[in-house]
C-alpha cells in the first residue's frame, strides 16, 4: 500500500455524536439493506411479497446492530472513540467490525430463526455456512461503505478547508482593537492569578469546574489551572470583545488568531504561541471567529 492510501486513512473524520444523527444513521442502513434484499431476492426467493417479513429482519438486525455500536461503544472505550483521535481509517475499521456483527447475526437469523418461520423459497440456505455469510455481507457491505467515505471525507475536506480560507482572509483585512482589562482569575491552587485581556491566548475546558487558560507572558506562553467553568469566564470578560467562544470546550482571543485550516472534521484555529490547534465549532458563525474592528 503506498503512502498516499495509508495517509489517506490516517486523516481526520468527523465522529457521529449527535443522538438523533445516530438514530438516522441506524435506520437508514436497515432501510437500505431491506431494499437492496427486495430487488437482489436471494436464497432462491421468487415473491419478495410474500417473504417480506422475513427479509424486514435482516434490516431490524442491521439496524440493531449500527444504534448498539453508535450508542454503546462511546461509551464503553471512550479512550479510543473520540472525536479529536477520530480518523478515516478507524472509521473505516467501525463500519466493517458493524458488518462482520451483522453478519454473525444474519447467520443465525437466516439459519435458524429465520427459516423456521419462512421455509418455502429458502432451500437453498441448507449450505450456507457462516463464512459464507460474512462474504457475502463483506461483499455487498464493505465496497460501497468505503466509497462513500472516501467522497464524503473529500467533499467535508473541501467544505472546511473552503470556510477556514474564507476567514483566514478575513483576519487579514480586518483588525481588532487591543483590550488591556486585566482578569483576574482564581486558581486551582486558591491563589490569585491576573492576567491581561491582550495577553490572553484561549481557555480550554477541562471538565467540572476547572480550565486552563493559556497567556503570553514576554515571547513565552504560559498556562494555569483555574477554578472556573467557560460560561463562568465569558460572564466575567463579557465587556471584552475579542474573547470569543469558538467551541464547547473552548474559548480564544480573536487577536491572537495567526490563521485557519481546514480538514474533514472541522476548521481549525492557529493561535499564536501555541504547540496545538483549536477546533472552531460550525455552529459559530464566521463572523464571530474573524476579528473585527
Amino acid at each position: 500500500m503506498n503512502n498516499h492510501s495509508t495517509g489517506w486513512f490516517r486523516k481526520p473524520y468527523p465522529l457521529v455524536e449527535s443522538a438523533k444523527e445516530k438514530l438516522g444513521i441506524a435506520l437508514g442502513s436497515g432501510i437500505i439493506v431491506v431494499f437492496i434484499l427486495i430487488i437482489i431476492r436471494p436464497f432462491g426467493i421468487e415473491s419478495s411479497k410474500e417473504m417480506f417479513p422475513f427479509l424486514l429482519g435482516f434490516g431490524l438486525i442491521d439496524f440493531m446492530v449500527t444504534a448498539m455500536h453508535l450508542f454503546l461503544f462511546p461509551m464503553l472505550l471512550p479512550t479510543i472513540i473520540k472525536s479529536p483521535n477520530w480518523t478515516t481509517g478507524k472509521n473505516v475499521l467501525s463500519i466493517l467490525w458493524i458488518l462482520f456483527i451483522i453478519a454473525i447475526v444474519n447467520y443465525f437469523y437466516g439459519q435458524h430463526l429465520g427459516k423456521e418461520a419462512y421455509v418455502a423459497g429458502l432451500e437453498s440456505m441448507d449450505n450456507i455456512a457462516m463464512v459464507s455469510w460474512i462474504v457475502i455481507t463483506f461483499s455487498v457491505g464493505a465496497i460501497p461503505v468505503v466509497f462513500i467515505l472516501y467522497v464524503l471525507e473529500k467533499h467535508l475536506f473541501q467544505r472546511n478547508w473552503n470556510r477556514a480560507a474564507s476567514l483566514s482572509k478575513g483576519i487579514k483585512k480586518q483588525r481588532a482593537l487591543q483590550v488591556d482589562k486585566p482578569i483576574e482569575l482564581k486558581s486551582s491552587k486558591e491563589t490569585i492569578l491576573t492576567i491581561s485581556a491582550s495577553d490572553l491566548v484561549c481557555v480550554k475546558a477541562e471538565g467540572g469546574n476547572y480550565a486552563t487558560v493559556f497567556w503570553h507572558e514576554g515571547s513565552i506562553v504560559k498556562k494555569e489551572m483555574i477554578r472556573l467553568t467557560l460560561i463562568g469566564f465569558l460572564e466575567k470578560t463579557s465587556g471584552i470583545p475579542t474573547i470569543v467562544r469558538c467551541h464547547k470546550s473552548y474559548i480564544i482571543n480573536r487577536n491572537k488568531v495567526v490563521s485557519f485550516q481546514g480538514n474533514a472534521r472541522s476548521v481549525m484555529i492557529v493561535l499564536d504561541g501555541l504547540d496545538f490547534k483549536v477546533p472552531a465549532s460550525r455552529s459559530f458563525p464566521k463572523e464571530k471567529l474573524a476579528k473585527q474592528g
